[in-house]
């Protein structure tokens, strides 16, 4: 406990740099993405999001543990904090996404620099609702459908916000969502 309290003020303050770490790791393996010259905007999107989720799933139980630590009240203010951090930091790559997708005439969205943050908005809408059906004390015997409806919303509600074509982003195969339903070996 005198070690703890020796590196952090708080069980807070572990979340926090918790956190910051997080976004860290998150940033520096989905900056070589974004900064590709050889990728299209779509392929960026695909990449990033298709990084971003085997990145958590690689960590699986570390993330569910996180999870389920994550979604008590009384982090909710840790949460919101996140989020904050998650825009400023997470946005401007997905805003520079967009922008290079608007250029090659595959985005039509009015708003770039708007919708940066609102898709990183609407992913933790994303991850609370699939975070319900992986921290259930019994998952409901149609979770991998329920999983895979959410993700297709997700796709669906990308597309729509950029103006990409319909069917361009699919964010998540099949398997890696069998995969965050099957118990790890132990």
């Amino acid at each position: 406990k005198g070690a703890f309290y020796h590196y952090f003020d708080s069980k807070q303050a572990l979340l926090d740099g918790l956190v910051d770490r997080m976004l860290d790791q998150a940033e520096l393996v989905t900056r070589p993405i974004v900064d590709d010259p050889n990728l299209s905007a779509i392929e960026k999107i695909q990449r990033y999001l298709d990084t971003g989720g085997r990145w958590k799933l690689a960590r699986k139980a570390f993330m569910l543990d996180l999870l389920r630590v994550w979604r008590t009240d009384s982090n909710a203010l840790v949460r919101q904090k996140q989020e904050a951090a998650a825009i400023k930091r997470i946005a401007p790559m997905l805003t520079k996404i967009i922008r290079q997708g608007m250029d090659e005439g595959v985005f039509t969205t009015t708003y770039p620099d708007q919708f940066g943050a609102m898709i990183v908005g609407l992913s933790r809408g994303v991850e609370d609702a699939i975070s319900e059906l992986l921290l259930a004390d019994s998952p409901p015997p149609d979770a991998l459908q329920r999983l895979n409806d959410v993700m297709g919303a997700y796709s669906e509600s990308l597309e729509r916000i950029l103006g990409a074509p319909s069917g361009t982003l699919p964010l998540v195969d099949i398997e890696m969502l069998k995969d965050w339903l099957t118990e790890p070996p132990g």
